[in-house]
């Protein structure tokens, strides 16, 4: 058993955490749950040996230990999966899986022993995935997949999962939480971290509440409610957002129409058509290889393998085959993977959020007019509820909701026709969360078109007005009004049968 004693934090004289107590056992699993910077990265640093305690004592098996690095925690069973996976694209599954111990021969890595290992690997978890494919040919959910059989290679005695269902599909969330039932049944202690409170509830036997860097509440699972654990993450009374969305007075005209989307790459789509009408909030929603990941890059000018047209004011053009001839078509495209495809975390507020229109802030010459960039920026940053101590702060010192406000302003900086999102609220609190849906509403209220690309179905329903439900590269369904429920949209994004009555 690992005990945390009084445990606290201090950078300077900011302190982060304090006088927290935990008991993580054999067997059993904690849902630590809190807004972003509640404390939670804190208190998950220092048990996986990333970050020293400034306060308190951990001990393990009545020892107490004092971690250096996450390799020393590694050694004594401490294993972590970090939210921001850790991976190397170009190479194979198997060595992903197998790095830093790859064996090696006579002449270099013994690639026979490294796929055979690999594929125990997986095949361990249940996966049925080929480990030698390179890993970024594998989709989001399967990405995710490997980190966690990864982290299982080792004797975990005390397994922590931050985030872990943040890409997966509904499907791919229950067959990891079965996984990790049978983790615990063998008696791998759990920690589990997620703003999807449904999984923290199923999974977990104790709920624990950080706010503000301290323990706020600590209860069986049995004994607390959902809501009552949101009221506490919050400090406050908290209503859910109602689920009429955008309800616009502007006349719902086709803003794109899409027709014939083709495309033989995986995740392949086959003939999609689809029309995009301002002043609501359509959503496309599937499992993993559905191709609704494909149709959101493709909006996006990121696949350039997607024949077909798209239609717009000034008639039919090509699939935009670049980022470039989507912004010429109107199209403002939020990508799922904020730190890497997004945002220079090393750089500014400001600069992020003016970079899409710079064009805008600088002189015939080419010099930048920075009170006009820094004024942009912080009208931006107030319209999207960035909270930060000045725009001039570093995006990578904020919390992953308000680095998602930040990349959605860049977005809407050029005042797009249309804006696409994919997996906007992906590793968002669910304050944050709830704070994106309204300005998207909102967004489409004043005649915008926005689509909305997520994995999450209580997303995909409570956030939109209508929805397209995507299986095996096509659209097999729209969604309105007493139709568009959970259960429909799941039931047909698996190919179930489901009632229409």
């Amino acid at each position: 058993m690992m005990e945390l004693r009084d445990i606290g934090k201090r950078y300077g004289s900011n302190q982060v955490l304090q006088g927290i107590d935990l008991e993580l056992v054999p067997g059993r699993c904690i849902g630590l749950v809190g807004e972003n910077g509640a404390g939670k990265s804190t208190l998950l640093s220092i048990i996986s040996g990333k970050t020293p305690q400034s306060d308190g004592t951990l001990r393990l098996d009545g020892a107490e230990v004092a971690f250096k690095s996450p390799r020393e925690a590694r050694a004594q069973g401490i294993e972590i999966i970090p939210q921001e996976l850790a991976y190397v694209p170009h190479l194979s599954v198997a060595e992903n899986l197998m790095m830093p111990n790859w064996p090696r021969g006579r002449w270099g890595v013994t690639q026979r022993w490294l796929r055979k290992a690999g594929a125990e690997a997986v095949e361990r978890l249940g996966l049925s995935i080929d480990v030698r494919r390179d890993m970024i040919d594998l989709s989001l959910a399967e990405r995710q997949l490997v980190e966690i059989a990864k982290a299982l290679l080792g004797d975990a005695r005390v397994l922590i999962l931050d985030e872990p269902t943040a890409s997966l599909h509904a499907r791919e969330t229950e067959f990891l939480l079965e996984r990790l039932r049978a983790l615990k049944a063998a008696g791998v202690s759990l920690v589990y971290v997620s703003h999807h409170l449904d999984e923290s509830f199923e999974i977990s036997d104790e709920i624990v509440v950080l706010r503000n860097g301290r323990m706020e509440d600590r209860s069986a699972t049995a004994d607390t409610t959902l809501g009552r654990t949101v009221n506490l993450m919050l400090g406050a009374e908290y209503e859910a957002p109602a689920t009429e969305q955008a309800a616009s007075s502007v006349l719902h005209e086709v803003a794109l129409r899409l027709e014939g989307w083709t495309s033989e790459q995986q995740p392949a789509i086959d003939d999609v058509s689809l029309e995009i009408r301002t002043g609501e909030i359509v959503g496309i929603f599937g499992l993993v290889g559905s191709g609704a990941e494909t149709v959101a890059r493709a909006l996006g000018g990121h696949e350039r393998r997607v024949s077909g047209t798209v239609s717009g004011p000034a008639g039919p053009s090509p699939v935009p085959a670049s980022p470039i001839r989507a912004r010429a078509l109107g199209i403002a495209y939020v990508p799922a993977e904020r730190k890497t495809d997004g945002l220079a975390l090393n750089q500014s507020i400001s600069e992020n959020i003016t970079v899409m229109e710079l064009g805008r802030y600088a002189t015939p010459l080419g010099v930048m007019k920075g009170r006009a960039q820094l004024d942009g920026a912080k009208r931006l940053a107030s319209e999207t509820d960035v909270r930060c101590t000045s725009v001039r702060q570093e995006v990578g010192e904020l919390s992953g909701g308000n680095q998602q406000k930040v990349l959605l302003a860049s977005r809407l900086a050029a005042a797009p026709r249309v804006l696409v999102l994919h997996e906007p609220t992906r590793g968002v609190d669910i304050g944050s969360r709830t704070q994106i849906h309204q300005q998207l509403a909102e967004f489409a209220r004043h005649g915008a078109a926005v689509v909305l690309v997520t994995s999450d179905v209580q997303e995909a329903i409570d956030a939109t007005d209508r929805l397209v439900v995507m299986r095996d590269g096509r659209v097999v369904d729209e969604l309105t009004h007493d139709r568009k429920t959970k259960s429909i949209a799941l039931e047909t994004a698996a190919g179930g049968a489901v009632s229409h009555d």
